[in-house]
């Protein structure tokens, strides 16, 4: 948090996108505490950015072996399932185009005991990696399993905070703002 503090002498704006994931974490009370949780954890873990892990863990705490299980498995599927069905979005064919033809498994073969905490996981990555034919799949799984409108506009502010962290964060430690 030092190192925070630091950089928002240079980028003031960091603190309102500081006090923005504060508030989505812990005042807004839409998304059940556990998926506002993965939702931020889901984020940082798809941004590849160790910093941005750390604040995370800072604010939430640790992963559970099950919270593990989930964004590890929400990671693995939205790296194959946003290339590939972003591609096809740009480029249709009329070859392949299933989860079968990517080899993934079924969902209920993968014994996750939150699955709207899943969904919440997949919407996260999907949004850092651009995948937006998957983000529009998992937030209609989110809908269908009875998620407020509410509940899903605060899990986007919780995955936009963190991903302006991150941006903040890197601006600052770019040379030409030093």
């Amino acid at each position: 948090m030092n190192d925070l503090t630091h950089k928002i002498q240079f980028a003031p704006e960091l603190q309102d996108q500081l006090q923005l994931l504060q508030n989505v974490l812990k005042k807004d009370s839409y998304l059940a505490p556990e998926n506002r949780k993965l939702t931020a954890w889901a984020t940082a873990i798809a941004t590849q950015n160790m910093d941005l892990i750390e604040l995370i863990k800072s604010e939430t705490d640790e992963l559970s072996i099950e919270e593990k299980k989930i964004i590890t498995i929400a990671s693995s599927r939205m790296a194959v399932t946003n290339p590939y069905f972003m591609s096809r979005n740009v480029f249709p064919l009329k070859s392949g185009g299933s989860l079968n033809d990517i080899n993934l498994r079924p969902f209920q073969d993968l014994n996750i005991k939150n699955d709207t905490g899943y969904h919440y996981a997949c919407i996260a990555i999907s949004s850092v990696n651009s995948g937006f034919m998957c983000f529009a799949s998992h937030a209609n799984s989110l809908k269908s399993n009875l998620e407020s409108e509410d509940a899903i506009d605060q899990a986007l502010r919780i995955i936009s905070a963190v991903l302006a962290i991150k941006q903040i964060i890197f601006n600052v430690n770019v040379e030409y703002l030093k």
